[in-house]
């Protein structure tokens, strides 16, 4: 067992001399990775730097700007929805708002929307905005941030 071991192991000097080749050759091309950055450095190519900015402010003012006609900065009362360009309005009307328009708010998601045009095909017109609380169990915070936004008028 020891002679197989011991031939399995040892070497001749040309492998020997391979093994001790190979070896450097290693460790040369892992001392040249480390300290590469050291002496190759990206030429600075400041006019095309340039042109690049200038390109980039072209781009930018071809592009048109987007306007909001939310007049409140409140982001608590917003669009939950990216799918509509067309933004929310500032007083929404619970009698009158469809579904797509009030899953849109934060807190209202399509299943309440849903029970709000319910209750209101049912039993009428909302009376108060308050009668909202009756037909979902939202929590007292969102529902606080809604109810400046919502309105009962009539059709």
């Amino acid at each position: 067992m020891k002679k197989l071991l011991k031939s399995f192991t040892s070497f001749t000097r040309t492998e020997r001399i391979g093994l001790v080749a190979l070896s450097a050759l290693l460790i040369i091309l892992i001392a040249i990775r480390a300290t590469m950055h050291l002496w190759v450095h990206t030429p600075d190519d400041s006019e095309s730097q340039k042109k690049l900015v200038a390109a980039w402010e072209t781009f930018k003012r071809s592009q048109p700007v987007q306007k909001t006609k939310d007049v409140s900065n409140n982001n608590d009362y917003a669009d939950a929805s990216d799918d509509n360009p067309e933004p929310l309005p500032n007083i929404i009307n619970l009698n009158t708002a469809d579904s797509a328009t009030l899953v849109r708010l934060k807190g209202i998601g399509p299943a309440t929307a849903r029970k709000i045009v319910t209750r209101r095909k049912n039993k009428g017109l909302f009376t108060s905005v308050d009668q909202l609380l009756e037909v979902s169990s939202m929590p007292t915070a969102t529902f606080e941030i809604l109810k400046k936004h919502l309105t009962v008028a009539d059709k």
